[in-house]
């Protein structure tokens, strides 16, 4: 039987073996764990001239796929060939710093409730400045990155307690992993990672932002346009099956009024935009999604070991994340969507 590794990194791609080449680089660095990890990325739809070639002996594996799993589907295919403690969920487009990999480790090895840990994310576009510190999500649905693209003065250097952790560069403990059953693959691509961490939360887990885990994150480098009309489309209809399969009946009763709001603010921004079609696309993907959802609502929530009161107060701070940031920076560059959110329903 193969020894168990500590540290399994799964990274998926799409036609792009030169940011792969890079991503891998990154991973030699981590030279604290040399020997003790593998490493597996996952070619979606892969084809000849298109995809990363491993060396022969190295630890670095490749899994082809035919078709285009989406993020989703491409780590799932690779989760059964890893045997480590630790699972890294690594885009290529990601180059890790030195360090990255033990530090977080480290941190999941002390505490044995914490699901994630997830590292800051620079942008590595515009030197000196944030991809994200950890991911939050509004009360009203909505899921942001907490200072992405602001200035890196320092503001983001404090440990502290997140409700996600961006799929670009988070480290999950691999018995967490199967417990949940690994990634949902009705989502595709996008806010799968949201998905996976509230699912964590929900059986009594938490996740945990650590600023000296540091990583370079280009961001949306297979469809170019971060707001590319695809990513439109599954953004919209994402958002709604996460709620729809997460939220707990009362939670969503409670809040239906904001999850309202955030859904015709979102529409008024992608409408503003001229995103109308990949808007109406995603919203009949949810409709067409909605009976496989509920499913997965009714054995989520049986499962779940987390009461309803907890879940809407991890919510709630999560929500104040993303509102102290918000008005930590300057009025013309405040998000107008968040602008209106917030007036209506204030402070969390």
């Amino acid at each position: 039987m193969e020894k168990p590794t500590l540290v399994s990194i799964i990274i998926p791609a799409l036609h792009r073996p030169d940011l792969t080449a890079k991503c891998v680089q990154s991973i030699r660095y981590q030279r604290d764990v040399q020997g003790q990890m593998d490493v597996f990325v996952v070619e979606n739809a892969a084809r000849p001239g298109a995809v990363y070639e491993t060396a022969a002996g190295s630890h670095v594996h490749s899994l082809l796929l035919l078709e285009n799993l989406g993020t989703t589907g491409s780590i799932n295919r690779a989760l059964p060939l890893a045997r480590s403690k630790y699972v890294l969920l690594l885009n290529n487009d990601v180059e890790l710093h030195p360090g990255f990999l033990i530090t977080l480790i480290q941190t999941l090895e002390t505490q044995p409730k914490l699901a994630f840990a997830t590292g800051k994310l620079l942008d590595a576009k515009r030197d000196g400045y944030l991809d994200g510190a950890g991911d939050a999500m509004l009360l009203g649905g909505g899921a942001y990155r907490i200072g992405h693209g602001d200035a890196d003065r320092g503001q983001f250097d404090s440990v502290r307690p997140v409700l996600s952790g961006c799929g670009a560069a988070t480290l999950f403990r691999r018995d967490v992993l199967d417990q949940l059953g690994g990634l949902d693959e009705q989502l595709f691509a996008y806010l799968d990672d949201l998905d996976l961490s509230l699912r964590a939360h929900l059986l009594g887990y938490k996740g945990v932002y650590v600023p000296n885990a540091s990583a370079l994150h280009v961001g949306s480098a297979t469809l170019a346009n971060p707001l590319h009309p695809k990513i439109v489309s599954w953004i919209t209809r994402n958002q709604m099956l996460v709620v729809i399969k997460n939220y707990p009946a009362g939670v969503l009763l409670r809040l239906a009024p904001r999850l309202l709001l955030y859904q015709l603010l979102w529409a008024a921004r992608v409408f503003a935009r001229g995103d109308v079609l990949p808007y109406l696309r995603g919203l009949f993907q949810t409709l067409w999604a909605l009976p496989k959802a509920l499913k997965d609502r009714h054995q989520r929530q049986r499962t779940r070991v987390l009461a309803s009161k907890q879940f809407l107060e991890y919510l709630r701070d999560s929500e104040r994340q993303i509102y102290d940031w918000h008005v930590s920076q300057e009025r013309g560059s405040r998000s107008m969507l968040l602008r209106l959110y917030f007036a209506a329903f204030g402070r969390p």
